[in-house]
């Protein structure tokens, strides 16, 4: 099972590590690292393999697929520790431009999907791409308020 988590980026890269994303955000123009002591990690929930691999290719779509998104404004995606890192908040716009294509509704009745027993494939997968969705946007949103990154591990 994957896991979305927010935390310290210590949590996942080395202090080499994060010097050298650093100096690659700032190549980028981006605001300095937040810096925060609380070492507490918050485990958001666990998604499935398969459907974090679908949705992350979906994301790459769109050019923000990434292990760690920082709770900060910047353009692109840059790579430390064979890790892609992105922005939390440019995230959040995208999953907001996702949201008609995977149908996601504001406040969706799931009861009505549980009692259909003949639910095919393709609307199983589609169901978990938008709990996917849910749990990605409620996450990035989490790290933005917190000033924590976002992490997610396979």
């Amino acid at each position: 099972m994957a896991e979305i988590e927010i935390a310290q980026l210590g949590d996942r890269l080395s202090d080499e590590e994060i010097v050298q994303l650093a100096g690659a955000l700032e190549e980028l123009g981006a605001p300095a690292l937040p810096k925060s002591d609380d070492g507490t990690a918050l485990s958001m929930g666990d998604i499935d393999d398969d459907v974090l691999t679908e949705f992350l290719d979906r994301l790459d779509a769109h050019d923000i697929a990434a292990a760690i998104y920082l709770p900060m404004e910047f353009d692109g995606v840059v790579e430390v520790a064979g890790m892609r890192v992105a922005s939390a908040v440019a995230l959040i716009d995208c999953l907001d431009e996702m949201k008609d294509e995977l149908s996601v509704e504001e406040e969706e009745d799931e009861e009505e999907d549980e009692d259909d027993e003949d639910e095919d494939d393709e609307d199983i997968l589609a169901g978990q791409l938008k709990m996917c969705w849910r749990m990605f946007y409620d996450s990035a949103h989490t790290a933005v308020d917190k000033h924590l990154p976002m992490h997610v591990s396979m």
